[in-house]
């Protein structure tokens, strides 16, 4: 078991010794403007055994913070999700809440968790349906006693044709939770018809609603995401129309009926593959953002030879909510996002350096120019290296969530330890306050 290395021994020290990591953005004059900004960078521990990866976070009503990842099972075949949670202490012994031998386990479709008002848990993974590659569907096993004990294993969706079923955004609605995936059984038989996005509910008891479909043509493999407010989601997107341009859409909905839709940012990539690069979405107050990857050779007017991480709220206008560039100008992508209770946000994503890659972090908020303006200002604070991995696909998507209180947690899969993966995380305590174009 991965209970502590060399390497979290030294990245102690270096915490201890107010050693900052910071990377400046290369800006131009009528760019957004920042200060350099520090960064206390605390390592966590977690209870892991070799080979372990595909990291995921989530928040209870509580707002405490639990982890999700995958790892093989010790002495023996097949593969097991764990959970833990986070305390003051660190993360709690962690619990087993599904394994097995017939998973589809894949870099960019990873497992969830999700948890209910009253402490009710559930977790998803895929299954395979059949011996071709990519036939697999959704797993969700609900738990109602803190873990201890798991329900046999529910498909939220109705059909099983040899097809892909996956990248699951689960979430918690306060009393039951909400599903929505990628669904591939319109190509079933090499029909040549587009994936398509759907989604139903699943209650505390396992009770299924209805298997609803959101959009008949989307991306085929890029992750999705959402945020749940009451009975309102918000769910993001890559989409896809009939000249394989694929931005980012959006979408608000119940359970029961979509009320709007839209595009997020018109980017104009055209893409005949999928490139597995999906958006994030959060929530800060009352402002929703969203963040994500886009790999067309000019952003904003301006020269992208290795595409960027755009992020824009989607709150105001079309005229006002301009997006801005986040990385540090060789991004992969793979971004999450979470919203701090001061109306700003964190983005983290995965950067290249040399021939290795990064995972980074950076916070990022706006203002109005003036009382009664429609125009806003963007702040941007330093980028921030958290950790070290590889720019391939072993390292998946690193995940970040506020902790509360200023704080957030990040999460990712470590390359080349001891020949496999394994998965690191650490607390970033409250985030600097000042703001960093006041001056």
């Amino acid at each position: 078991m991965q209970r502590g290395t060399d390497r979290n021994r030294l990245i102690c020290t270096l915490v201890m010794s107010l050693v900052i990591l910071t990377v400046p953005l290369p800006l131009t004059a009528d760019e957004p403007s920042f200060k350099p900004t520090s960064l206390r960078i605390e390592p966590l521990t977690l209870k892991t055994e070799k080979g372990s990866a595909l990291p995921n976070l989530t928040r209870g009503a509580d707002g405490s913070v639990w982890i999700s990842w995958v790892e093989p099972i010790p002495a023996g075949k097949g593969v097991r999700l764990r959970l833990s949670t986070l305390s003051e202490k660190g993360w709690s012994e962690p619990v087993t809440a599904a394994q097995g031998t017939g998973w589809f386990v894949n870099w960019a479709d990873f497992p969830s968790a999700a948890v209910l008002a009253d402490g009710t848990i559930a977790v998803h993974w895929l299954g395979r349906i059949s011996d071709e590659t990519y036939a697999y569907g959704v797993n969700v096993s609900i738990s109602r006693d803190q873990g201890k004990n798991w329900s046999d294993p529910i498909i939220p969706h109705r059909d099983s044709s040899p097809t892909e079923h996956g990248f699951v955004a689960l979430r918690s609605m306060g009393d039951r939770f909400y599903l929505a995936w990628l669904d591939g059984r319109a190509m079933v038989g090499g029909s040549g018809k587009p994936m398509t996005l759907r989604s139903t509910t699943i209650a505390a008891d396992g009770t299924r609603g209805t298997d609803r479909l959101l959009d008949d043509r989307v991306c085929d493999c890029c992750p999705l995401d959402a945020i749940v407010r009451g009975e309102q989601i918000s769910l993001v997107y890559r989409d896809r129309d009939h000249l394989d341009v694929r931005d980012i859409s959006w979408m608000t909905l119940t359970a029961e009926e979509i009320t709007d839709t839209g595009l997020v940012h018109e980017d104009g990539w055209v893409q005949e593959g999928c490139p597995v690069n999906g958006p994030a979405i959060a929530i800060s107050g009352e402002d929703r953002a969203v963040a994500w990857f886009t790999g067309v050779d000019r952003v904003l007017d301006k020269p992208s030879p290795e595409g960027a991480v755009l992020v824009k709220s989607l709150n105001t206008s079309d005229d006002s909510s301009i997006p801005v560039r986040i990385d540090d100008g060789r991004p992969i992508g793979r971004v999450d996002l979470t919203g701090l209770e001061d109306g700003t946000f964190l983005v983290c994503w995965i950067e290249r350096k040399g021939e290795g890659a990064e995972v980074r972090v950076r916070r990022w908020g706006q203002v109005a120019t003036a009382a009664g303006e429609e125009s806003i200002r963007h702040r941007i604070w330093s980028s921030h290296i958290v950790g070290k991995t590889s720019p391939g696909r072993r390292s998946g998507y690193p995940r970040i969530i506020s902790s509360g209180s200023g704080a957030a947690v990040v999460a990712w899969t470590e390359t080349g330890v001891d020949g496999g993966t394994a998965v690191r995380t650490v607390r970033l305590p409250a985030a600097e306050k000042k703001d960093p174009s006041s001056e």
